[in-house]
């Protein structure tokens, strides 16, 4: 069943937010009229990619005039005057902006998708469980796309990268070599020197001007690929393993096991290391720009904000990218998890998504247990606690069944805190039993590529 009519059953109060999905930027009249065409379509590649995303908004306006024309045959004066309307509004504000309307629709699709999962995740009927499944699998298609995107813009710029260069060293020898000669021959008055020189000066402005533009389309197309990649990092951090750990929590609780995370691990390393790319292709140009530069130089303007963006982008991802996989457990009590009793040993797992070789064994975790003073200090008349047994060990992929970069803590104990004078307890055989809410923090610090990273 096509995505618009799964919505269209949905309950009101789902109705209701689908409603505030759309406005004019992207009219829901519009999703009406062609919605087997819009779901057709690759709306989150285009959002990425101009020349698709022009060649979409022109088939676009195709599929209004074919939809305008059977109105017309119909003569459905309403539907043929706010199609008309339509039209004109997405002309004059995107035309020039193809890839704005992709993104709109993209993120309307998606968020559609959203409700759908939700909408059918919370209901009783077994049947729910089919337009879930074909939801996520579209949402794993679009990201994958995404991403696949990404690595051949980022294996693209490469290219250029080296284009520059060469360009650079070319520009670079014959203007020491135009220098050197002007030095030496300074002094000279022949004219057939002076025209040979300035035909030289001539080419070697040209070639100038063909560095600018080449340095100009670099750090231009570098902006656009960060911001591909911050919208992709997105989905996979606010949205997908968001979505994973509110799964986490309803398995907490008595719902169904949690999925896995090899997936996201795989989605998640993947656009890290397009991040490391690029930066590595961003220092590039720092080293190109300080063997030649000139006035206006583009990579002078530019290069700082691109740099700043990527390790903010790379900063980010590392740190949604370190979670618990498994919430501490005791393993007497597998049915209750997050329910730890003083003095009786519990399990955690944590794990790290993006899967670097490099650092295997470099990441120490450390375990503590209300960390900050205010996180007891918010429920009046919590015990404070120890955590005893091994609270530091080294990440690895050795002990993991899938190759997983993760820590497993199998033998961890909490022991209140003895407390002198004013103390709640001094004694054993005063203690009572008593439910209360401690925060169990995992810390870690990551050095890679000349970044330092606080992970928790």
């Amino acid at each position: 069943m096509a995505q618009w009519n799964q919505l269209q059953q949905l309950e009101t109060r789902y109705l209701e937010q689908l409603y505030h999905l759309y406005s004019d930027s992207f009219p829901m009249e519009l999703r009406q009229f062609l919605a087997p065409w819009i779901e057709s379509q690759d709306w989150a590649y285009a959002a990425n990619k101009e020349s698709h995303a022009t060649l979409v908004f022109h088939n676009l306006l195709g599929e209004i005039d074919q939809q305008y024309s059977r109105f017309l045959q119909e003569n459905n004066v309403l539907y043929q005057h706010n199609l008309r309307r339509i039209k004109q509004h997405l002309q004059s504000k995107y035309l020039e902006k193809p890839m704005e309307i992709a993104r709109i629709v993209a993120r309307c699709l998606w968020e559609e998708q959203r409700l759908l999962q939700t909408a059918t995740s919370t209901t009783q009927d077994g049947q729910a469980a089919h337009p879930t499944g074909t939801v996520v699998t579209e949402k794993q298609q679009i990201l994958e796309h995404n991403l696949q995107d990404i690595r051949k813009r980022v294996q693209d710029m490469e290219q250029k990268m080296k284009m520059l260069e060469n360009l650079q060293d070319d520009f670079d020898f014959n203007y020491k070599t135009l220098k050197s000669q002007g030095e030496l021959s300074q002094d000279l008055n022949g004219n057939s020197q002076a025209a040979a020189t300035r035909q030289k000066m001539a080419q070697l402005e040209q070639m100038l001007s063909a560095l600018d533009q080449l340095r100009r389309q670099i750090v231009t197309e570098m902006g656009g690929l960060l911001t591909a990649m911050d919208y992709v990092q997105k989905n996979l951090t606010d949205e997908e393993l968001a979505d994973w750990k509110r799964r986490q929590q309803i398995a907490c609780i008595g719902g169904p096991p949690n999925i896995c995370l090899d997936r996201l691990e795989t989605w998640i390393t993947s656009l890290a290391e397009s991040q490391l790319q690029i930066r590595q292709q961003i220092k590039k140009l720092e080293e190109l720009q300080q063997k030649v530069s000139y006035k206006g130089d583009p990579i002078i303007q530019h290069r700082p904000a691109l740099e700043e963006k990527i390790v903010d982008l790379f900063r980010n991802l590392m740190k949604s990218a370190f979670v618990v996989e498994r919430q501490p457990c005791m393993p007497m009590h597998p049915d209750r998890p997050l329910v730890i009793k003083t003095g009786v040993q519990f399990t955690t797992k944590v794990r790290l998504l993006v899967k670097f070789p490099e650092l295997n064994y470099q990441l120490k975790i450390k375990v503590c247990i209300d960390k900050e003073s205010g996180d007891v200090a918010a429920v009046r008349g919590s015990r404070k606690f120890n955590i005893l047994g091994t609270n530091t060990k080294v990440m690895n992929m050795e002990e993991s069944n899938n190759g997983s970069l993760s820590a497993e803590f199998k033998h961890l104990t909490l022991r209140e805190q003895r407390c002198g004078n004013g103390g709640r307890t001094n004694s054993d055989a005063s203690l009572i039993v008593t439910e209360e809410l401690h925060l169990i923090t995992f810390e870690t610090e990551v050095y890679h590529q000349g970044l330092k990273i606080d992970l928790e």
